[in-house]
């Protein structure tokens, strides 16, 4: 299954749980497309921490396809990617990939979502963008600029 949360917009978290069929992740696509096209800047934290397994080639593949055919947006609008995820083995993998194949835009791998968080904090910040609210009630963002102590 694949959520989206873009209630603290423009912090987007998506969240992958179990397996993803295939007409999901074209579901995934189209909607990753439509936050495109708002035109806004904005930033995604992928959270595949309850994923059961890593995607499938073919979803892979698909994924690639959009990267390549939203690359120009993406340069423009994202602020950045985290990517949550808890198996050292795929984080591994994914690191490899974005070392041959740079994504279009800054990224974070991570194995927890507070780490991702506190990243998008301080994309925010360096993009002099206000920080959604549940990241300065948390205190991700404080943490980012030296007020709650050692990061």
């Amino acid at each position: 299954m694949i959520t989206f949360n873009d209630s603290e917009w423009p912090l987007l978290t998506v969240s992958f749980s179990g397996t993803s069929s295939a007409q999901e992740f074209e579901a995934y696509l189209a909607r990753m497309t439509a936050y495109l096209n708002r035109r806004e800047t904005y930033l995604a934290i992928l959270d595949s921490s309850k994923a059961s397994n890593a995607p499938t080639l073919e979803q892979r593949q698909r994924q690639v396809e959009w990267l390549q055919k939203h690359d120009a947006a993406l340069r423009q609008r994202s602020l950045g990617s985290a990517f949550v995820i808890t198996s050292p083995f795929i984080r591994l993998a994914l690191n490899i990939m974005c070392q041959l194949k740079p994504l279009s835009c800054p990224h974070t791998i991570v194995g927890d979502m507070k780490v991702a968080r506190a990243w998008a904090a301080e994309r925010f910040q360096a993009a002099r963008l206000p920080l959604p609210f549940l990241l300065l009630r948390n205190g991700e963002g404080l943490a980012a600029t030296g007020t709650q102590g050692p990061r």
